[in-house]
């Protein structure tokens, strides 16, 4: 799973990584940059291995996921050249791993750091395909910005593991309350499931090339 910061993985997908680890999938967490643009008061010391240990945490609570962080920097306005750089981190990390699906934040999202990060595995897959490699399953996942569904995934049995790795990135949640908003962005998505359910999150397939 791609990740652009330090508690997208739970904000974002969270029931549906811990479903993952419940069914005994392995679940790799790339969290793209340091995240420490989180923190308009400086209210924390070295706000970037805090932001780590949250994530560890949270991947903890998801049911047990390996994390790897690349340690980019957060909010930064990015060039072509920097797009392919993280192409090619991204190329290196889907070589090592191997995974069957990849998980990345959808092309329109409003976070600039989110839709940098579809751009670049846009151009990791272009170059993948050119050096005639594997180019594995994409699901793009809304984070702020809701996407057009091709489906959406019942997460009510881990909707409270789900708020419990939101929790964990404290750092974050000391400003803006993400279990309030984003489960109610979950429970909106249940409009689509079965009336029984309470939660969903919502898919779109990625078309990359």
């Amino acid at each position: 799973m791609i990740a652009p910061h330090p508690d997208d993985e739970s904000c974002g997908i969270g029931g549906t990584v811990a479903l993952h680890r419940l069914q005994g999938d392995s679940v790799h967490l790339c969290f793209v940059t340091d995240g420490t643009s989180g923190d308009p008061d400086a209210q924390f010391e070295d706000l970037a291995r805090l932001r780590r240990d949250e994530a560890r945490k949270a991947a903890e609570i998801l049911g047990g996921c390996t994390c790897e962080f690349l340690g980019l920097p957060d909010g930064y306005e990015v060039t072509d050249s920097d797009l392919t750089a993280v192409a090619q981190l991204f190329d290196e990390v889907i070589d090592r791993v191997a995974p069957t699906l990849v998980y990345v934040p959808w092309s329109e999202e409003a976070h600039s750091d989110h839709a940098h990060s579809w751009q670049a595995l846009q151009r990791c897959y272009a170059m993948r395909r050119a050096a005639g490699k594997s180019r594995p399953r994409v699901l793009e996942y809304e984070v702020w910005s809701p996407l057009p569904a091709d489906f959406v995934v019942d997460v009510t049995s881990t909707a409270e593991l789900k708020r419990l790795a939101m929790v964990a990135h404290a750092s974050q949640v000391a400003y803006t309350d993400y279990p309030h908003q984003l489960l109610g962005l979950a429970a909106h998505r249940s409009v689509y499931l079965p009336k029984t359910s309470r939660y969903g999150e919502a898919f779109r397939e990625g078309v990359l090339e």
